[in-house]
Parts: structure tokens; sequence; C-alpha cells
């Protein structure tokens, strides 16, 4: 939620307008108006008030702006920021670098070229105004407005602006342009828009001052407005909107319509929320001030001279303006940064006391003692379940039996091995010896092993002079070790106890 505000400086009176903008609503916060009777910082200061808003937008006055179209070709289009400059110094008194433009391309051109509509004046011109507003408020324009383009931006809240008979323009053919006339108090101002988009502007030089006697002069300037708008190219109009200071006169709209021959439409009412009676019957008045004001709301009818080096200008007292709610709002994200890491770290920490407590459990189930260190549970696990004299998974093959037999082999007696045979971990071996002894020794020392079962001498027999044939038979099976059960605590005595057997025993 914003508040934004258009201020509209004339030469007799300053008028303003506060708006305030919320999600697809807007809401007339207030209009004010002061005569200008002497500086115009005291009637700027007037017509605000107290208002507060967080922007605000100005015009300066169309007398000190050049309004020109031109037709570029559209291959120039892409390159319209670097062709536009050129083409435009050719059609103002001074130079373009001592200008500040803005400008509008018609939408569908539908041809080879592509008509432009571009407002020009000075830089001095446009920063005085600013400096007059900042003196005045202690705050700087974000949009500088110029003559009644900025009444183009009332589409945003009055569109039956560019549809005044409520219906669109038949296929294949182009909208009928419509006027708007602000008819002030020293000057006036008119702008045509085509599709809601301005396509001309003018300011005139005669308002409400010296009617009726001056009428002729004014309707004779606003003939001759309307003819350079057809000479360049302009179609007839729909209808005329009248604004301003005198949309009220006796007798404005019948005057008009009948010396332009054209007619004056009913502003339409507009989209506003909280618009009293007695605000309403003003709307007219403040017409400008609201168009101003809506220039900050969105997308933007109206033409912006704030550009170039004025808006980069802009940005720094911006900020300086902006740096109590900068802080405020980087305050709150450092606040909810400092909480985020907060509950990141109890979760985390939730976590590893989860983790640990897995690894106890399971270093006490597989290791049959618990830790939660998870170095030592790493040093547990690099050495197995089991003690450390202990090979935790016993294994033998082929190869260890032979190393074995090698081993316990006397070396003072001649022994040959006529077949080695092993199958499925039974293990068969033919040998020689010079005795039936020996060969039982040899038996006897491959018991020791501890994966070998079933040692025996199943046969012998002569082999030849001074040599016994033998066939040794094992089994090559190693056993895991038994893990240690815990028998609750009195278990075991109180079954010894309650055993015949034992009592039998302790009468021994």
């Amino acid at each position: 939620m914003s508040k934004i505000l258009g201020i509209d400086v004339g030469k007799a009176v300053v008028r303003a307008a506060l708006l305030r903008l919320s999600y697809r609503k807007i809401t007339l916060e207030a209009l004010g108006e002061a005569p200008v009777t002497g500086l115009e910082i005291d009637a700027i200061r007037a017509a605000v008030g107290g208002l507060k808003a967080d922007a605000m937008s100005i015009a300066i006055s169309g007398e000190r702006t050049f309004f020109r179209s031109i037709d570029l070709p559209t291959s120039a289009v892409k390159e319209i920021d670097n062709v536009l400059p050129f083409e435009l110094e050719s059609l103002i008194p001074f130079e373009i670098t001592d200008a500040v433009f803005d400008y509008r391309m018609d939408k569908n051109p539908g041809g080879d070229t592509v008509p432009i509509f571009a407002a020009i004046a000075r830089i001095e011109d446009v920063k005085a105004r600013i400096e007059v507003v900042r003196e005045a408020l202690g705050m700087e324009p974000e949009r500088v407005g110029t003559g009644a383009l900025p009444l183009a931006n009332l589409a945003g809240v009055m569109p039956e602006i560019e549809k005044p008979f409520g219906k669109e323009a038949p296929a294949g053919e182009a909208a009928l342009p419509v006027a708007i006339l602000d008819l002030g108090e020293a000057t006036s101002d008119i702008v045509i828009l085509r599709g809601g988009d301005p396509v001309f502007a003018r300011t005139l030089s005669r308002g409400t001052l010296g009617l009726p006697g001056s009428a002729p002069a004014l309707s004779r300037e606003l003939r001759q407005t309307l003819a350079a708008f057809r000479a360049s190219g302009g179609g007839p109009l729909a209808g005329m909107y009248l604004v301003g200071g005198g949309a009220s006169a006796q007798g404005a709209e019948a005057f008009l319509s009948t010396e332009l021959g054209i007619t004056i439409l009913p502003l339409p009412k507009p989209r506003l929320e909280g618009v009293t009676a007695e605000q309403e019957a003003m709307l007219p008045r403040f017409a400008k001030a609201i168009g101003l004001a809506m220039g900050l709301a969105g997308k933007a009818r109206g033409l912006n001279l704030r550009q170039g080096d004025l808006a980069a200008a802009r940005s720094y007292p911006f900020l300086r303006e902006k740096i109590p709610l900068l802080a405020g709002l980087g305050a709150a994200v450092v606040v909810s940064f400092v909480f985020s890491l907060l509950a990141q770290h109890r979760s985390l920490t939730a976590e590893k006391e989860m983790l640990l407590s897995r690894l106890e459990t399971a270093t006490g189930d597989v290791f049959e003692e618990e830790t939660k260190e998870p170095e030592k549970a790493r040093s547990m696990l690099d050495k197995g379940p089991g003690s450390a004299d202990e090979d935790p998974l016993p294994r033998a093959d082929a190869f260890d039996v032979m190393v074995k037999l090698s081993e316990v082999v006397p070396k003072e007696i001649t022994h040959d091995v006529l077949e080695f045979d092993v199958n499925r971990g039974h293990v068969s071996i033919q040998g020689t010896v010079p005795s039936i002894p020996d060969a039982q020794a040899i038996a006897d020392k491959m018991k020791e092993h501890k994966c070998f079962k079933d040692v025996k001498i199943s046969r012998t027999a002569q082999f030849s002079e001074g040599k016994q044939k033998y066939v040794l038979e094992l089994d090559v099976k190693c056993e895991d070790k038994k893990k240690k059960t815990t028998k609750p605590s009195g278990t075991a005595d109180a079954a010894d106890t309650s055993s015949p057997a034992a009592g039998k025993e302790e009468e021994k």
C-alpha cells in the first residue's frame, strides 16, 4: 500500500490530489488547492498542507515545452534511442545537449514508417520546477510531466475516455481520437488521444480570465489548434472533454460546442474509492492533479521529462529519503536470518543426538561395547567384532592346508605327497613316509589347527621298500565366534540351588 501525490502548479492556482494504492483499488485520500498570490513555494505548501506521500509527480508549463510529431522508418525503430535525438535537434531552437525529452511510439503503425510523438524541454526549466517543489515540500518528484499530457493518465481510473460511446471501432478502422481541454485561468492546454495515447498537444495563451470578452479569441485559437491537428494527418474528433478551472463556467460547454462544431462529452465517473459528493463535483477541476498522480500508479500514458541526468540525480535524494525504511527492512532481514540460523541449529542438534543414540545402540549390539564417540566406533569397526587376539573371521583354504602340512613334517624324515584333493571343505592327502608312526605323528600335528576337524589316518599300505603309503583325511571348518549371552542376575544361581543334584553335591 502506498500514497501518491499529484501537484498541478498553475499560474493562478495550485491543486493537489492524494491517492492511496492498494490491491485492485485506488482510493481518493484528499484534494487541496491554494491561489498563487505570491511565491509558488507558499502556494504549493498551502495546497498540499499536511498531506504525506510516498511519491509525487508534477508538471512544467506547456509554454516551456515543444511538442513534435515525426515519422521514422520502421528499420530505425531498433536504434530509436540513437536516431531520435538527431531528428529532434533540427526541430527545436536550441542544442539537444541542453534538452531533455520523452516520446511515445504508435503501437500499430501499419506502414513503412512509425509515427513518433515527443515532448522536448530545456533541462534548466525542468530543474527549476524540481527545485521549487523540493524547497517547498522537502522531497523531489519522481515524475515531471508537461502541459496537458498528464491528462492521458486519467484512463487508469476513467477507461471510458478511450471509448466515449461505449463501443470499439469497427474492424479495420482506427478509433476516432478524442480531445481533453484543460481550461485554466490564464492559459489552456489541449491533448488529443488516439487509443488512449497522446498524439497531439498544444498550450493556448488564453484561459477564463477576460471572459466573456475574450471568448472569440479563445475559440479562434482552439479552431487553429484543431486545424493544425487535421493538417498533421489527424481525422475528425469523436468529441471533447472539458476539465480544469473553467470546466464549471456557465455556458462554456454550449459555447465551445457551437464554436468548434464538436460534441462536448461529460467526464466519466472515476473508479475511485472514498469519493464524497462534494469531491465528485470538484473532480473536473482536479483532473490534471489526479492524472499526475496516476502517472505513478503503473503504466503511465503521459510523458516523463525526468530522463537522463535528471533521472540519475533523482536517485540520491530518493535513497536518502528511504534510508529509515531501508534500515528497518535490513534489520528485519537480519533478525529473520538469525532466527533461521537458531532454528536450523536446534534442528541439527536434535538430529545429532538422535544419530549418536543410534550409534550407541549399534555398537552395543555388534561389538558388545556401547559408545557415542564416532572415532572410537570407527576404530572398533576396523578391528571388527571380538577380541584383539582373535581373528573375527577365521578362514582356511587348500593353501593353508599345504602350509600347515609342510610345517608339521619333521625335517629328518623323507615325505612325498602323491595326491592332494580338496572337495567342498573335505581334504584327502595321499603321501609316503618311512613308517606308520611317522604318518600318525603328522596327523596329530595337523589336529592342532583350529579349522581342521576330524583329522584321521583312514588307511595305510606298503608302497615300496622302506616306504609306507598313507591316506590323511580332514574337514576344513572354521567356527564363528559365539556371542556372549547375558543371563539375568540370579538366574543361574537359582537354577543351581533348586536342582536336586546341586543339593546332593552340597551334602557331600
